[in-house]
């Protein structure tokens, strides 16, 4: 069953803006949902729980990253981000390297074992979208606009509502 096309954004009975985006985010849901739900294939990739899984791939992506902004940027508590980074170190994925300026500070950094993961989980993850997008798909754009979404709240331009 097909659902109807959505009007066109200038047709009188267009949703407007916000209704859009609130579209947009129930998706984002459901869509994170079906890919967290997925089954890897490859016996290489070691089963993680989901906050594991988060906190690997923020540290992927954040090297040298610090427990405190993990936790900021996630949006989690710290003990929380603390308890699953212990997990990480302790599974050997994740190493902890103290600041030489201040001892305070830990800096995180993927093992080369929990690299191969990542690039593994991202592997599967792209062949599974893969079969779901249509070939035509702008893949650049909607990286772009997640991208954009993912940005931390205190990094991202401040900007007023249209129309204000």
């Amino acid at each position: 069953m097909c659902s109807a096309a959505p009007p066109a954004p200038d047709a009188p009975d267009a949703p407007d803006r916000v209704t859009q985006l609130g579209q947009l985010a129930d998706l984002i849901v459901r869509v994170a949902r079906r890919i967290e739900a997925h089954r890897f294939q490859d016996p290489g990739i070691t089963p993680l729980g989901a906050v594991e899984s988060m906190l690997l791939r923020y540290v992927d992506d954040h090297p040298g990253t610090s427990r405190t902004q993990v936790a900021a940027d996630l949006v989690m508590q710290g003990s929380n981000a603390s308890a699953g980074l212990r997990s990480l170190e302790a599974k050997g994925l994740v190493t902890r390297t103290a600041d030489p300026h201040d001892g305070r500070v830990a800096h995180l950094n993927l093992t080369d074992e929990a690299r191969q993961i990542a690039a593994r989980v991202r592997a599967e993850w792209g062949s599974l979208l893969e079969t779901l997008l249509p070939e035509s798909t702008d893949v650049t754009a909607a990286v772009a606009l997640l991208a954009a979404l993912d940005t931390p709240q205190d990094q991202q331009p401040r900007t007023s509502p249209a129309g204000s």
